[in-house]
C-alpha cells in the first residue's frame, strides 16, 4: 500500500489500473475498464461526501449531518462505520492496495488526489480554460447525467444546484470559446436546451443571444431577448439586467461580430530586445504578478521598456487574450499622448470589424474596460508622465496584467490602485559586465579591468552600455583600454562643467562620446532631431530641418541607425529614445521649426492637391518650402497622408500649445477633405486643436472654420444638437468677419443636418440659399455640391424634372472643376432617381461608378452610400435577394465609419429586402433595429420607412392591430414630411381594412 500523500496516476500506472471516481452523474468508481458499484444510496451519500472533499478529513458530526441531515438516527455513527466498512472493500476490489479511507482524529480522510474525481478535474478546466474551447468541451463530457443521482438529502440537492450552476458556467464559457473561433453556429443547440432548463438564467441568455447573431440570425436573437424579458417579468416583476441588456442593445446596433469574426486578438508587444542580460530580480518579481498592475519604475535609460517587453514575451502564453503595448510619449519634447487617443488606439486593436468607436472620452473608456473584462491579457503602458494619464487606461477587473513604466514613482497608482512597485535601477555590476560581453564579445574577458571601469563610465545603465558596445564594436583594432581613456577624458571635462558627481553627466558624456565616430553631418543631423515636434521622421523630414538634399538626409539616418542613436519604426520611418532626443535637443542650436512645418504644409497641400484638385481653391494657400517634397500618384497620396496621420496630429497639438498656432490651423483647414468621414479620432484633434489656437489668435474666419469641421464630424456620428451648434455658430462669426464663401458653407451644412433628418423641403431652402451666395462669389465647386444636394432631394420627393436638371448642371460643373468626389455624389442623385423611374439598368450603372469613384479616393463611408442606393435598384427591381448583399455591404462600411443616418437607411433596405424573400421575422428585427437608431439620430424619414416595415411585418403574421398602428404613425410622418410615400402607406392600410 502506498503511503498516505504519495498515490496517484503515477503509482497505478505500473499495475495497469486507472482508477476513476465519479459523481458528475450517478457516484460510482471506474477501474480497469469496469464499473465497480458501491452499494445503496446511503452508502453512495457518504462515499459522495468524501470524493467531495478528496484528500480532506471529514469530521464525524459533519458526516453525519451531510447524509442524514437535522435529525439523524440514534445509530446514525454505527450505521457511518458500517458504510465506511464497505466502502473500504469496495475500494479495495477495485484498486487492490490503492485507495484508502483513512481515519484520522475526529474523521475520515479518501486518501485519492483530486486529479483522480471528475469534479475536481472538470472544475480545474473550467477556471484554467476559459476561453479553450477543447479543454471546456472535454471537461463537459465528463458529466454523464444528473449529478450525485440517486443520493438523497439536503446537503446532496443542495450540492446538485451548485454543480449544475458549474455545469452552466462551462457551457456559456465553452459557447464563447466557440463563438470567437467562427463556430456559433455549433454552440445553439446546447445553449437553446441550457436557457429552455434555466429560463431565469440570463447569462445563458445573452450567450444564446449573441450565438445566434453570429450565426446570421439576429432576428431570432431579438426574439429570444423578448422571451426572457417576459419571463422575468412574469416570474420576479424585474427587467433583464446589465449583461442582457447591453447584448440585446449591441444586436440591435449590429455591434456585435458576424459568423466567421471574432474580436482581433492583439499581439502589439515590440520586439524583443537583442541580447538581453541581467534583471534577475525584476523579472522574477515579475514573474509572481498573477493579475493586476504594476509600475516599472526608476532612472532614464535603465532599460525599464526593454524589461517589461523582455518580460512580455518571456510569458506572452500566460495571455491567450492577447498583448496590448502603448508608448504614452510621457517625457518626450512634446505633449503626452492624451488618455483619448490612448483609449482610441487599444479600441483599434480590439474591437472586432464594423464595431462602432466611441468618440466622448468618457464613452472610450467604458467601452474599453467592457472589451478587457474577464480577459487575461498583458497591457503595457509605456513611458507614463503621471497617474492620471494612466488611470483611464486600467481595467475595471482584475483578469489582466498592466504593466506602467515611468521615470515617476506612480505613487497615487501605488495608494489607490494597490500597484506593485518594481524598481529599475542601474544594472548590478556583473549584469552590465555581461551585457558588455554579449555585445562586445571576447575582447571583454582579454581586458576585464578595462570592461569593469568601462561598465561604470557607462553608469552601469543599459542605453549607455550599448552606445558604448556599438562604439567597440566599430573599432575592432582598438583595446578597450584605449576606448576608457577616451570616455575617462570625455566625462572629466563635463564633470568640470557641471560641479562633477552628476550621474546625467556621465551619461552625457557616454552619448557625447558615441557620437565620435560619426560624420559631422550626421551629428548635425542627431542634434536637429531633437527639437522635431513629431515622434517619428523620414528623409524627407530630416532634410526639411537640416536644408539638405534627401539623399544626405538618408545617409545620415543610416549612420544613426547604424551606431543606435535612433531605430527604425515602419517603412522608411524612425523613431528616437526620448533620453537620447533630450540630448539631442542640447546638443545643438534649435533650428527653425518653421521649415518644418514648411515641409509638412507644403506635403500635405501637395497630397490633398492629388485627391481634391476641385476643392484646391478652398483651401489655404502654402508656399513652397525650401526642402524637396515626395513625389504622389493618387496610391501614394493616400499612403502618406495616412502613415503621417499621428506626426500631424503631433504637430498640430505643438503648434497649439508653442506659439506657432497659425500653423495648427492651417493643418485643420488643409486636412478638411481628408479627414471628413473616415478619421473621427485625428479630426477631433485635429479641428480641436485648430479651434484652440484660432481663439489664441483672435482669428474669428480660423474659428469658424474650425467650428464647420467639428460640426461636420458630429453630423457623421450622428450628433445632430452639436452639430446644428456648431455650424450656426460657424455662421455667425463668418457674418461677423464679412466671408460670405463661410456663410454659405454652414448655410448648405445646416441643409445636409434637415436632409439627414427628412425634411427635404426646409433642406432646399438652405440649399438654395447657399447655392445663390455661392454663384455670386462664381464659386464652381460649392455651386456644384449644392445643385447635387438640391437634385438628390427633388428626386426622393418626387420632383423628377427639376431633380434632373439640376444633377445635370452639377454633373457638369464637377466635370469642368475635375472633382471626382462632387462627381460621385452627381451620380448617386441620378442613380436615386433612375431608380424612382425604373430605369434599373442606368440605376445600376450609375451608383457603381460612384461606389468606384469613392473607393479609389478612399472614401468608404461614401462608398456605402452608393452600394446602398444599388441595393435599392436591385429591389426596385424586384431582386430582393441581390437587394439583401448590397445593403448588407452598406451597412458594414456604415458601421466601420459610425454612419448613424446610413446604418437607418441600410437596415430598413436590409428588412424590405428580407420581407419580400419571405423573412418575416428578419425583416421585423432589421426595422426594429432602423427605427432605435433613427429615432436617436432624428432621422424622421426612417422613423417612418421603419414603422412602414414593422406594419407589413405585423401584417404578414395577421397581427392587424399593431399593423394600423405602425401605418398610422408612418403615415403621419410622411405626411409631415411631404414624402409620397404617404400615398402608398396608405393604399396599403385600405387594403387591410
Amino acid at each position: 500500500m502506498h503511503p498516505v500523500g504519495t498515490f496517484g496516476w503515477g503509482a497505478l500506472a505500473g499495475r495497469g489500473y486507472e482508477v476513476d471516481f465519479r459523481v458528475l452523474g450517478p457516484v460510482r468508481v471506474h477501474a480497469g475498464g469496469r464499473t465497480v458499484p458501491i452499494g445503496e444510496p446511503r452508502r453512495q451519500a457518504v462515499f459522495s461526501v468524501l470524493l467531495l472533499e478528496a484528500g480532506r478529513t471529514v469530521a464525524d458530526d459533519m458526516l453525519i449531518d451531510r447524509v442524514w441531515g437535522e435529525t439523524p438516527p440514534q445509530q446514525a455513527r454505527r450505521s457511518l462505520q458500517a458504510h465506511i466498512t464497505r466502502i473500504r472493500r469496495a475500494l479495495e476490489e477495485a484498486e487492490p492496495g490503492g485507495a484508502l479511507v483513512a481515519r484520522d482524529s475526529g474523521g475520515y480522510r479518501l486518501a485519492v488526489k483530486p486529479e483522480q474525481v471528475d469534479v475536481f478535474r472538470f472544475r480545474r478546466a473550467l477556471h484554467e480554460h476559459t476561453a479553450d474551447a477543447a479543454a471546456l468541451e472535454a471537461a463537459l463530457a465528463l458529466w454523464h447525467g444528473e449529478p450525485l443521482a440517486g443520493v438523497r438529502g439536503d446537503w446532496a440537492e443542495r450540492t446538485r444546484r451548485t454543480l449544475r450552476q458549474d455545469h452552466a458556467a462551462a457551457v456559456v464559457a465553452w459557447a464563447e470559446a466557440k463563438i470567437n473561433a467562427g463556430e456559433a453556429a455549433s454552440t445553439i443547440g446546447r445553449l437553446t436546451a441550457l436557457s429552455d432548463e434555466y429560463p431565469l438564467q440570463e447569462t445563458a441568455a445573452a450567450a444564446l443571444m449573441r450565438a445566434l447573431y453570429a450565426a446570421n440570425r439576429g432576428a431570432d436573437a431579438l426574439a429570444h431577448y423578448e422571451r426572457i424579458r417576459l419571463v422575468l417579468r412574469e416570474e420576479l416583476g424585474a427587467d433583464p439586467g446589465p449583461e442582457l441588456a447591453a447584448v440585446h442593445e449591441a444586436v440591435l446596433r449590429h455591434d456585435l461580430p458576424p459568423q466567421g469574426a471574432s474580436s482581433p486578438v492583439p499581439a502589439q508587444l515590440p520586439a524583443d530586445v537583442a541580447a538581453f542580460a541581467g534583471r534577475t530580480e525584476e523579472l522574477a518579481e515579475l514573474d509572481r504578478v498573477t493579475t493586476g498592475l504594476v509600475c516599472l519604475t526608476g532612472t532614464a535609460g535603465a532599460g525599464k521598456t526593454a524589461t517589461a517587453v523582455h518580460w512580455g514575451h518571456r510569458v506572452r502564453s500566460r495571455f491567450p487574450d492577447g498583448q496590448l503595448y502603448l508608448d504614452l510619449r510621457g517625457y518626450e519634447p512634446g505633449e503626452p499622448m492624451p488618455s483619448t487617443d490612448a483609449l482610441a488606439t487599444f479600441l483599434d486593436a480590439l474591437l472586432p470589424d464594423g464595431a462602432r468607436m466611441p468618440l466622448m472620452p468618457v464613452e472610450r473608456a467604458a467601452r474599453f474596460r467592457t472589451e478587457v473584462a474577464g480577459k487575461r491579457m498583458l497591457i503595457v503602458l509605456d513611458n507614463a508622465a503621471t497617474a492620471e494619464q494612466v488611470r483611464p487606461l486600467l481595467p475595471g477587473t482584475h483578469t489582466c496584467v498592466v504593466v506602467v513604466t515611468s521615470r515617476d514613482s506612480l505613487a497615487g497608482l501605488v495608494a489607490l490602485h494597490g500597484a506593485h512597485r518594481v524598481t529599475v535601477d542601474r544594472l548590478p555590476a556583473a549584469d552590465a559586465v555581461g551585457l558588455l560581453r554579449r555585445l562586445i564579445g571576447p575582447r571583454v574577458d582579454a581586458e576585464p579591468e578595462a570592461t569593469a571601469e568601462l561598465a561604470e563610465r557607462c553608469v552601469r545603465l543599459p542605453l549607455t552600455l550599448r552606445l558604448a558596445a556599438e562604439l567597440a564594436g566599430s573599432r575592432p583594432g582598438s583595446r578597450l583600454s584605449r576606448l576608457v581613456d577616451e570616455l575617462r577624458a570625455a566625462q572629466s571635462t563635463l564633470d568640470l562643467l557641471s560641479g562633477g558627481g552628476d550621474q546625467r553627466a556621465a551619461v552625457r558624456a557616454v552619448f557625447s562620446w558615441s557620437l565620435r565616430q560619426l560624420s559631422e553631418e550626421a551629428i548635425r543631423a542627431f542634434a536637429l532631431l531633437g527639437h522635431h515636434p513629431a515622434p517619428l521622421f523620414d528623409a524627407y523630414a530630416l532634410a526639411a530641418l537640416s536644408g539638405d538634399d534627401v539623399d544626405q538626409a538618408q545617409a545620415d539616418l543610416d549612420a544613426l541607425a547604424r551606431a543606435n542613436l535612433v531605430h527604425p519604426a515602419g517603412v522608411y520611418r524612425y523613431g528616437m529614445h526620448e533620453l537620447l532626443k533630450a540630448y539631442a535637443a542640447e546638443i545643438g542650436d534649435e533650428p527653425a521649426l518653421s521649415r518644418v512645418y514648411d515641409y509638412y504644409l507644403a506635403t500635405i497641400a501637395a497630397a490633398m492637391d492629388r485627391l481634391y484638385p476641385a476643392e484646391a481653391h478652398r483651401r489655404p494657400a502654402v508656399a513652397a518650402p525650401a526642402a524637396a517634397l515626395p513625389a504622389f500618384d493618387d496610391a501614394a497620396a493616400r499612403d502618406w497622408l495616412d502613415a503621417e496621420s499621428p506626426n500631424v496630429q503631433a504637430l498640430a497639438a505643438h503648434a497649439a500649445g508653442h506659439g506657432m498656432p497659425e500653423h495648427a490651423v492651417t493643418l485643420s483647414s488643409l486636412l478638411f477633405r481628408y479627414l471628413d468621414g473616415h478619421r473621427e479620432t485625428a479630426a477631433l484633434a485635429i479641428h480641436g486643436y485648430a479651434k484652440e489656437a484660432a481663439r489664441i489668435l483672435g482669428d474669428h474666419t480660423a474659428e469658424a472654420t474650425a467650428l464647420i469641421a467639428l460640426g461636420a464630424m458630429h453630423m457623421q456620428a450622428g450628433r445632430t444638437g452639436p452639430a446644428a451648434a456648431d455650424m450656426w455658430a460657424a455662421h455667425a462669426l463668418f457674418r461677423e468677419t464679412g466671408d460670405l464663401l463661410g456663410q454659405a458653407r454652414a448655410v448648405g451644412n445646416v441643409g445636409m443636418l434637415e436632409e439627414s433628418a427628412g425634411r427635404y423641403r426646409r433642406a432646399a431652402a438652405y440649399y438654395t440659399r447657399a447655392l445663390t451666395m455661392l454663384g455670386t462669389l462664381g464659386d464652381v465647386t460649392g455651386q456644384a455640391h449644392m445643385l447635387t444636394r438640391l437634385g438628390t432631394i427633388e428626386a426622393r420627393i418626387g420632383r423628377d424634372e427639376p431633380g434632373h436638371e439640376h444633377l445635370r448642371r452639377a454633373m457638369a460643373l464637377h466635370r469642368r472643376a475635375g472633382h471626382r468626389f462632387g462627381e460621385a455624389w452627381a451620380k448617386i442623385g441620378l442613380g436615386e432617381l433612375a431608380t424612382r423611374q425604373h430605369r434599373t439598368a442606368d440605376a445600376r450603372r450609375l451608383h457603381s461608378e460612384a461606389a468606384d469613384l469613392f473607393s479609389q479616393l478612399g472614401h468608404r463611408g461614401s462608398e456605402a452610400w452608393a452600394i446602398d442606393g444599388l441595393g435599392r435598384a436591385e429591389a426596385s427591381s424586384g431582386h430582393p435577394v441581390d437587394a439583401a448583399t448590397h445593403h448588407r455591404r452598406a451597412l458594414d462600411l456604415f458601421r466601420v465609419h459610425s454612419c448613424r443616418d446610413g446604418e437607418s437607411w441600410a437596415l430598413n433596405g436590409l428588412g424590405e429586402a428580407c420581407h419580400a424573400c419571405g423573412y418575416v421575422a428578419t425583416a421585423r428585427a432589421n426595422h426594429t433595429e432602423a427605427l432605435a437608431v433613427a429615432t436617436r439620430t432624428g432621422c424622421h424619414e426612417q422613423v417612418a420607412r421603419a414603422y412602414h416595415g414593422l406594419a407589413r411585418a405585423a401584417s404578414s403574421d395577421t397581427d392587424f392591430a399593431t399593423a394600423r398602428s405602425h401605418y398610422g404613425q408612418a403615415i403621419e410622418i410622411y405626411t409631415e414630411l411631404g414624402l409620397t410615400e404617404a400615398e402608398v402607406a396608405k393604399a396599403e392600410l385600405t387594403a387591410l381594412r
